[in-house]
């Protein structure tokens, strides 16, 4: 039964209302400084007084855009919500606009960062001019982009049709893969036959989709200049190769350890290995799962917050208290959790459905993380307040793992135990999974410069890439996970896939520095303030950390180990 006590959020403070005149004449000022930006442009003006306006154009768009779909999000029913969507898309040309000709203005006067004034913009500001040295002629990029409309991005679609309103006995792929967490055995194993046999009916469009996607990214990313589509990803991504090998790298030392694990479950789940339906099944220990009321969430994560960072538990209390969090299971919300950030009045708000249990209370303390993250770089000019996917997670898996060393230490060691094997499911589909799909990926793009790659031979790529990560610890694999994806199909980023595992070692090997380092709550906020500012390399050398070394990532790989050797010691003990 929903707890109807549960808060909506308050969006008030942001704008008054979809419709209202703050909404619209912050949506009209998008044009005006727009065009104060052209102007400047055409008049020659310095970067340094350029900067202003377009920092202000980008706060007031993330805002914007930010607010309509959290209002859309909260009541998807709303056709004022739905125009105010529609509405700040309009303006998504003039962004595009102004991006390329702020970047070719700073390409044209690459001498002007030496001014000491842009001391602070000067790496986000030399990546985004090597960013512009790896477009084509403008004339070129628009009609790439007036393409893509009836290319990639229709063969991207043609991906999340033919995958969401397929249908098998009633059931689509959705309804099918939600029951590998069922714990029917029976259950599981029949969805996934189902699951397989409906991919098995789309997989020729799909493998056409990825086809087209995949040799669009060769074709452009070859005339752009890039070596590689990994290396393009890293750029995005701002890391180094090298860093990218690091990580892969410990990912792989790593395996025999999660392969262990998955025996383990394997013996709590009283099977001889697992099958792939069994990854995500529950486990029965016997002990009724613990329920936690709304207000019990809020005392548990900002007291384990406060004991690490007294403002960072101040900040959590606060927007417990203020309303920033939406809660309350309804009607016309979406599923599923966020947080988004309001960069011109500096707050943030949370989507969630919280339903009492463990899970719930993670997933608060997950976007609380993001929020604290947010509250940092807020304070920060507009371009220096945009962070990468690989560090997108890092303030996120951070205070979860502080919620759940927390928590999991006062707790009796039957349902200790079940949190930890949900820490570790979690881990093994970051770090495991995510390997499987970095491999499978590699190939693909190998062999696409050969040719289209069929159906059944896309089949052989992932479940050889299957094989080298799950070994024969997890059985009956799953050869068409690449019908399954939607990342493989992204014409904008390829390889979407490491910053996952990244993102979770990253803050794991950060949270296993500082457990002995009384000043680390200092250097996490300043590296915090800085992942808009830096590379990857730099955000964390702030923090003493090489992540161009796997003894860095295996710091991470550690702690998930010393969980995984308390639950088999638990296993052991049954």
């Amino acid at each position: 039964m929903t707890d109807n006590t549960l808060p909506c959020w308050d969006l008030s403070p942001i704008f008054s209302a979809p419709d209202g005149a703050d909404f619209r004449n912050c949506l009209d000022s998008l044009d005006s400084l727009g065009e104060k930006i052209f102007s400047l442009i055409r008049d020659k003006a310095s970067i340094k007084d350029i900067l202003p306006y377009y920092n202000k154009l980008s706060a007031s768009y993330e805002t914007l855009s930010a607010y309509a779909s959290a209002a859309l999000c909260a009541d998807t029913a709303s056709a004022l919500c739905l125009k105010a969507v529609t509405d700040v898309e309009s303006k998504d040309s003039l962004m595009t606009e102004a991006e390329n000709r702020f970047l070719v203005y700073l390409k044209d006067n690459r001498a002007q960062l030496d001014d000491p004034a842009l001391e602070e913009y000067r790496y986000v500001l030399e990546h985004m001019i090597e960013d512009a040295r790896h477009k084509m002629s403008l004339e070129e990029e628009i009609l790439a982009s007036d393409l893509a409309r009836t290319g990639s991005n229709a063969f991207e679609r043609l991906f999340d049709t033919m995958t969401s309103s397929t249908l098998l006995d009633g059931r689509t792929l959705t309804d099918y893969r939600s029951d590998s967490a069922s714990a029917d055995r029976k259950v599981r194993e029949s969805s996934y036959r189902k699951e397989k046999e409906l991919l098995r009916s789309i997989q020729e469009p799909v493998a056409a989709a990825l086809n087209a996607i995949k040799g669009t990214c060769l074709t452009l990313e070859e005339r752009q200049g890039w070596a590689s589509p990994v290396s393009h990803s890293c750029f995005i991504s701002r890391i180094s190769e090298e860093t990218l090998q690091a990580l892969i790298g410990a990912l792989e030392k790593a395996l025999p350890m999660f392969r262990s694990y998955f025996r383990t479950k394997a013996r709590l789940l009283k099977l001889d290995r697992l099958a792939w339906y069994d990854i995500s099944a529950p486990v029965d220990l016997g002990q009724k799962p613990r329920e936690y009321s709304f207000k019990e969430a809020e005392e548990i994560i900002s007291g384990c917050f406060a004991s690490f960072c007294p403002e960072m538990g101040a900040f959590a209390r606060h927007a417990f208290e203020q309303r920033w969090i939406d809660a309350l299971p309804r009607q016309g919300k979406v599923g599923g959790a966020f947080d988004t950030a309001f960069p011109l009045v500096g707050e943030s708000r949370i989507l969630s459905s919280f339903t009492n249990d463990w899970s719930s209370v993670t997933t608060l303390a997950h976007e609380l993380g993001h929020a604290w993250h947010d509250s940092i770089v807020m304070k920060e000019p507009g371009l220096l307040s945009v962070y990468p996917m690989t560090l997108a997670e890092t303030a996120s898996i951070f205070s979860e793992q502080l919620l759940f060393r927390h928590v999991v230490s006062s707790l009796p060691e039957v349902e200790a135990a079940g949190c930890i094997e949900g820490f570790l499911a979690d881990a093994a589909q970051v770090c495991v999974d995510i390997l499987s799909r970095y491999y499978f990926e590699q190939s693909v793009f190998n062999e696409r410069t050969q040719g289209e790659i069929p159906a059944q031979r896309l089949s052989q790529l992932m479940l050889s890439a299957q094989e080298r990560t799950y070994g024969d610890a997890v059985i009956d694999k799953h050869e068409l996970m690449w019908a399954v994806k939607g990342h493989y199909y992204s014409t904008s980023f390829s390889f979407y896939n490491y910053p996952y595992a990244f993102g979770q070692l990253f803050a794991l090997s950060l949270f296993a520095k500082g457990e002995n380092d009384p000043d680390f709550a200092d250097k996490y906020n300043r590296l915090l303030a800085m992942t808009g500012r830096c590379d990857c390399q730099s955000v964390a050398a702030s923090a003493g950390c090489d992540i161009t070394k796997e003894e860095f990532w295996l710091e991470g790989i550690d702690l998930i180990a010393r969980w995984a050797g308390r639950l088999e010691d638990f296993a052991s003990e049954m």
